[in-house]
């Protein structure tokens, strides 16, 4: 895939719990999940986009054990601004903000516990969409007709493919007679040279959110 390796590192996971805390130290963990879309059998992490779904949790590790927060008050916050908070709250789901681009600081507090106050804040990336040409062939070097290429959306708030729409874009023009908008099935004659270049774009949009797209553009050489 391209472009994705920074995004695939970046998590809210933090390493094992009884091996990160040192004996007799109380320590908060927090995970973080979201429901953007991405292919199936993808194994990164699904970052949250623009206005999607955000789901936490926070465990309290101490000597090494879980504590049981049940009769704890736990706050949450956002960037600072109070979010949810109440005794034994240890999951909440909250709505990304409205803009993609940086990071969101997630804090969670639980102040009256038996050690001490407890605080710990973590940054979660809040991503645009974005739309992956899969190639199957490398340094983009093409050699036979037909040219098959396959989309693939990523991090877009939806909850199925169904709400996407993919368009495909070769020199300019749009190919016809598609039967998946997934799936890109260009065929050429023999004219074509060696060298000769390829500019292919793919469009992704969300039907329910006009504001939310994805735009990838490839160019591929035929190197027969």
């Amino acid at each position: 895939m391209l472009g994705f390796s920074v995004l695939f590192i970046m998590n809210g996971v933090e390493p094992s719990l009884a091996q990160a805390t040192a004996p007799g130290v109380p320590k908060l963990f927090l995970t973080w999940s979201s429901n953007t879309y991405v292919p199936p059998g993808f194994v990164g992490k699904i970052m949250p986009t623009a206005n999607s779904q955000i789901t936490t949790s926070v465990e309290l590790i101490d000597d090494g054990k879980p504590i049981n927060l049940s009769k704890q008050n736990v706050y949450w916050y956002v960037n600072n601004n109070f979010l949810s908070g109440g005794i034994g709250m240890q999951n909440i789901t909250f709505r990304a903000p409205e803009a993609t681009g940086g990071a969101i600081d997630l804090r969670v507090e639980v102040p009256n516990y038996s050690k001490g106050s407890q605080l710990k804040t973590i940054g979660v990336p809040i991503v645009a969409p974005e739309a992956v040409i899969e190639m199957p062939f490398p340094y983009g070097k093409f050699s036979s007709s037909p040219l098959q290429l396959v989309g693939q959306p990523y991090f877009f708030n939806a909850g199925t493919l169904s709400k996407l729409i993919m368009s495909w874009n070769v020199n300019g023009q749009t190919p016809t007679g598609a039967e998946n908008p997934q799936n890109l099935n260009v065929k050429f004659g023999q004219t074509m040279q060696p060298g000769s270049t390829l500019s292919v774009s793919l469009s992704i949009k969300n039907i329910t959110n006009q504001y939310e797209s994805a735009l990838k553009t490839v160019t591929l050489i035929y190197n027969p």
